[in-house]
């Protein structure tokens, strides 16, 4: 009878969500659209998705990561969601105009033919994407002339931006992005980059205090990015990784809207939505209170604006009770999905690996962002209905997206952003989270003015998680033990550094399991390992990077690993939700709301000076006698100096360092001592 009721209430929530969300959306597919119908369709999805889903685009802008991505989420919106679309399916711009007229006020027009390239391989119509943002904000199509003509969309010299967010005043802006009067279509500015920044420089000025102040864009706009009136800059440096390759004049652009942003947001994060090239500045991001998303494709409005059910807690069917989880003496293995920062895989099915028939035989760490799942509660509820047991979901690289909350301790936010992590895994009953940085390689740099670290400060990392009550912390950061449970900085913390796992190479499934098997045989049992770090993608995907792995082919994985002689008898695949559970037992926490912080009588505290060259001294406490053992390790984790090894009674002490033969780099000086660690970072700088 119970069952009745709750299947009843569900049909009239659903038949009421179904009623609000309009009859008939408009299915619009078109492939090989020019790039200025493209931006057309997507502030058209923007404006009319903004209440609620009525346009649904089709290899508009489909994520690059599984192909048919569009297509199967009409599948199941059609199903789950029972959506009703219009017929015929839309082909052309023309006849999409024509259906959301009523919603159009008019055009924003543009030179389609100014185009601007930040690296190899890009190039997009500048004045084209500004004129989308204007429409975006003034439910205005961005148009050539000769498409407004086409279009019958009315063309205006200037157009009234309103701040319909916290009462900036209202300001005319040109309407024609073309017009030769305007600033950055001056004769002076010689190359197309100029001309684009002066656009830049009078967007930061002009439209940011009136756009959205708790969200921003980077890179190619989206509907998404229209449809929630972002502010947007297209700007990137030529490398992936290398910082200086963004030139100064970009990075000056960027850090405006970053410290404007900061100031609209104290107390809180704030979203940053896109993609940055070189990566490694989203941790520049983080001192500016932001949480960073990659975002490059289409639907977005759509998903985040269908009206659908969103319970105070979903439901996982992944969730283990850890009284019926013994500690054996087994190899406990888990395998995570890289990626879950990006939706270009939460979207996409996990590049298609969800849809694989073989998903539910093996155990698995889907990684996902819980902010962008929280924005799109249909497709949170796709994959919390469809997972079965062996689907374990990890936050990656944090519940706020890819952040970095060490930096955010420091910052007003930090009580907005503890409280915000909190509420996405309370909700999604999530509390395995895996993190990582990575990204100085010469282990610390400061980018204007920023700190950027190769690891984490993990006394502030770990005060993170403990107040937001992480039930386990994986993370690649040589400043940590490997491969073993890490509670010194006041929770659990797992590292799975320098075993070839970060990205694991799986082009060879025996070389990958004679890697995986050598690792685990320098270990005793009970024992915990990261089986690798992979790229999921669909069954049957062919190239890609060697870190790419279908779920048949981790089956298979698992399999030879099982078979192994030596270790396959002891090796037990699980869920992060396992290995979190048997972890914790393991080391005695499993009931403990809070890990204990490390006792104020020992105690590591910061060397100085710091840094240093060459000399530097290392200041201990201990509160009791025992053997100790302090030394130095560079950042691959290789000892280059041990300076106390033996025993010690109570005391205070202070050793000094010689760092006259080692190179300019990052150092860790790692105290242990009855049972406790403790790790500094020493900078080395000749």
């Amino acid at each position: 009878m119970l069952r009745s009721a709750r299947i009843f209430i569900l049909h009239c929530c659903l038949t009421a969500v179904l009623a609000a969300q309009g009859t008939q959306p408009v299915l619009f597919s078109a492939s090989g659209l020019s790039a200025q119908d493209r931006l057309a369709v997507l502030a058209i999805a923007g404006i009319v998705n903004r209440d609620s889903a009525r346009l649904y685009l089709q290899n508009v802008y489909e994520t690059w990561s599984y192909s048919s991505t569009d297509e199967r989420w009409v599948q199941e919106y059609v199903g789950k969601g029972k959506v009703q679309f219009r017929t015929p399916v839309v082909t052309s711009l023309a006849s999409l105009v024509d259906l959301f007229r009523d919603d159009l006020q008019g055009a924003i027009t543009y030179d389609g033919g100014r185009t601007f390239s930040n690296f190899s391989g890009q190039s997009f119509l500048w004045q084209g994407e500004f004129a989308t943002l204007i429409g975006g904000l003034t439910n205005r199509v961005p148009c050539t002339v000769a498409m407004a003509s086409q279009l019958g969309l009315a063309i205006a010299d200037s157009v009234l931006i309103e701040d319909a967010f916290d009462g900036d005043s209202a300001v005319w802006v040109p309407g024609r992005i073309e017009d030769s009067l305007n600033a950055w279509n001056h004769s002076s500015l010689l190359t197309e980059e100029n001309r684009y920044l002066a656009l830049c420089d009078w967007g930061i000025r002009v439209l940011l205090p009136r756009c959205n102040p708790g969200r921003a864009y980077l890179r190619e706009i989206t509907d998404f990015t229209v449809r929630h009136q972002m502010f947007q800059l297209n700007l990137a440096g030529t490398d992936d990784l290398d910082f200086n390759s963004l030139p100064s004049p970009r990075a000056e652009l960027i850090e405006r809207m970053l410290q404007f942003m900061q100031g609209r947001n104290l107390g809180r994060v704030w979203h940053l939505y896109g993609w940055m090239r070189p990566e490694p500045l989203i941790q520049w991001f983080a001192h500016y209170g932001a949480s960073f998303h990659e975002t490059l494709l289409g639907n977005l409005s759509w998903h985040s604006s269908f009206k659908w059910p969103k319970p105070d807690v979903y439901q996982r069917a992944s969730t283990v009770q850890a009284d019926t989880i013994p500690v054996q003496s087994k190899y406990y293995v888990v395998f995570i999905t890289s990626e879950g920062d990006a939706s270009n895989w939460v979207f996409s099915f996990q590049s298609g690996a969800w849809l694989s028939t073989n998903r539910g035989r093996a155990p698995i760490g889907w990684g996902m962002n819980l902010h962008l799942l929280d924005e799109c509660p249909f497709v949170a509820s796709y994959y919390y209905d469809s997972a079965t047991r062996n689907d374990g979901i990890v936050s990656v690289t944090s519940p706020l997206g890819y952040a970095y909350p060490d930096t955010w301790w420091g910052l007003a936010s930090k009580q907005g952003a503890i409280d915000s992590t909190r509420a996405l895994m309370d909700r999604f009953q999530v509390g395995e989270v895996y993190g990582y940085k990575h990204y100085a390689s010469t282990g610390y740099t400061s980018y204007r003015g920023k700190d950027i670290y190769n690891s984490f400060n993990f006394t502030n990392y770990g005060a993170f998680q403990q107040a937001t009550d992480a039930a386990l912390t994986m993370v690649y950061d040589p400043a940590i033990p490997a491969r073993v449970p890490v509670t010194t900085y006041g929770t659990l913390m797992y590292n799975h550094v320098g075993d070839g796992s970060f990205y694991g190479d799986v082009t060879s499934i025996s070389a990958a399991k004679t890697r995986i098997v050598n690792t685990l045989k320098t270990m005793s049992r009970p024992s915990f390992l990261i089986g690798g770090y992979q790229r999921f993608r669909q069954d049957g995907f062919t190239g890609g990077g060697t870190a790419d792995i279908s779920v048949a082919r981790l089956m298979q994985l698992i399999d030879s690993l099982k078979a192994d002689p030596t270790v396959g008898p002891y090796v037990e695949v699980v869920t992060p939700e396992v290995f979190s559970v048997v972890m914790r037992k393991q080391t005695g926490i499993l009931d403990v709301d809070r890990i204990g912080e490390l006792p104020d009588e020992f105690m590591l505290t910061q060397n100085y000076p710091n840094p240093f060259n060459p000399m530097t001294i290392v200041d201990y406490r201990l509160s009791i006698g025992g053997t100790v053992r302090l030394s130095v390790s560079d950042m691959l984790g290789r000892e280059v100096a041990v300076l106390v090894d033996g025993w010690q009674n109570s005391g205070t002490y202070q050793v000094p360092f010689d760092g006259s033969r080692l190179s300019s780099g990052t150092y860790f000086a790692r105290l242990t001592a009855g049972g406790m660690m403790s790790t500094i970072r020493m900078m080395l700088i000749k």
